[in-house]
């Protein structure tokens, strides 16, 4: 028997200048950091740098000057000027050469923040932030009134932001949930070996509310022999991932419909090796009753040997929270509030075995994780 004791440490006062800088400083710089980078995204200045790092063949770092933009963009210079020099001070950008005048992005954010296909790319998480920023005004109506962000944001938002605005927000989102999918492949390839290198050499895979297709092409370009079925409601997104795969020259091996999962089970005579939920559970129906017939419908479509892989944000009661850092699950959950359900690790082990699913696996390494679900 192992006893673990532990002490009472009387907790120190913080001093006032170290809240200060929590509240105040690095506040300011990480609203700064965003404000600055989404910037110079919707103007088209971190798009040029990456097309012009891919010109030069360079891979960690692009220089530029400021001129340059000034000319490329047809934007007087003293408000390039202005952009840069936050930009600057909040650790996008350091100086090159002084007497040139040229900048280059600081170590690290090419990859991170201009480079849409490194592995740890988060550009399109801060864009997010950055586009929902005009939202923040209906949040104290979403909470009076007990609606959502999406209830208000069809009509008001629109009005307001435009209808071009709300599908870059829209993309930039399924954009940031494949970038957790890609995490998902990479850990689930490392877990379950054996069953990867039978996906790798023929396979077939169904991914439920495949959206824009982001998360398809992540799985498609890794499993290059499997045959993909993608199934989504949304109009706007089945036409974006039927023109992504026909950019990759993917006609014969993936086929994206508009369809919902019972009307595909209705349909479909076929048995997939594995089925994806890639941040889709949460948008789901909020009764029980209803995500429980998803379930079984994905339950009648999974071979007896099969994955359902499940990704989606799980989030502990705030009095019950976990030691490592939750701040993107709690924004997420800030975001949808009223409109999505989550569930903690507990919850959705209780929900799946009120299914016909016999076995739910919770893989986790650092900050990624997923479920695995087996008949």
């Amino acid at each position: 028997m192992i006893t673990i004791t532990i002490q009472n440490q009387e907790k120190k006062p913080i001093p006032f200048n170290e809240q200060m800088k929590k509240f105040m400083i690095k506040s300011f710089y990480g609203f700064n950091t965003i404000l600055s980078y989404g910037l110079g995204k919707r103007l088209g200045i971190f798009n040029y740098l990456h097309e012009k790092a891919l010109a030069t063949g360079d891979s960690d770092t692009v220089s530029f000057t400021l001129g340059e933009l000034s000319e490329e963009f047809d934007i007087d210079l003293k408000y390039i000027d202005a952009w840069a020099h936050v930009a600057r001070e909040c650790g996008l950008f350091e100086i090159e050469e002084a007497e040139k005048k040229s900048l280059k992005t600081a170590p690290h954010v090419y990859n991170l923040l201009i480079n849409p296909n490194h592995m740890f790319y988060i550009g399109d998480t801060l864009g997010l932030f950055y586009n929902l920023a005009p939202a923040q005004v209906y949040l104290s109506d979403i909470f009076k009134n007990g609606n959502s962000l999406f209830d208000l944001g069809k009509d008001q938002l629109v009005g307001d932001m435009s209808e071009e605005d709300m599908k870059e927000i829209v993309m930039v989102g399924q954009r940031s949930s494949a970038r957790f999918g890609a995490q998902i492949e990479g850990l689930f390839s490392n877990t379950y070996k054996d069953f990867s290198r039978i996906l790798k050499k023929e396979g077939t895979i169904l991914a439920v509310g495949c959206g824009y297709g982001f998360n398809l092409e992540k799985w498609a370009s890794r499993y290059k022999k499997t045959r993909f079925v993608g199934i989504d409601i949304d109009p706007d997104g089945i036409d974006y991932a039927k023109t992504m795969i026909e950019k990759h020259g993917w006609n014969d091996r993936i086929e994206v419909r508009k369809i919902t999962v019972n009307e595909h089970v209705e349909n479909n005579e076929n048995q997939y090796d594995m089925i994806i939920l890639n941040q889709v559970l949460h948008e789901m129906d909020n009764s029980d009753e209803y995500r429980k017939d998803i379930f079984e419908d994905l339950y009648l479509m999974l071979k007896n040997d099969g994955i359902l892989l499940v990704g989606d944000s799980m989030i502990p009661d705030i009095f019950d929270p976990v030691p490592e850092s939750q701040i993107f699950e709690v924004v997420h959950k800030f975001l949808e509030v009223g409109y999505a359900r989550f569930y903690d690790v507990k919850s959705f082990k209780t929900f799946v075995d009120s299914t016909s699913f016999k076995n739910a696996e919770f893989v986790k390494n650092r900050g990624f994780y997923f479920w695995a679900i087996t008949k």
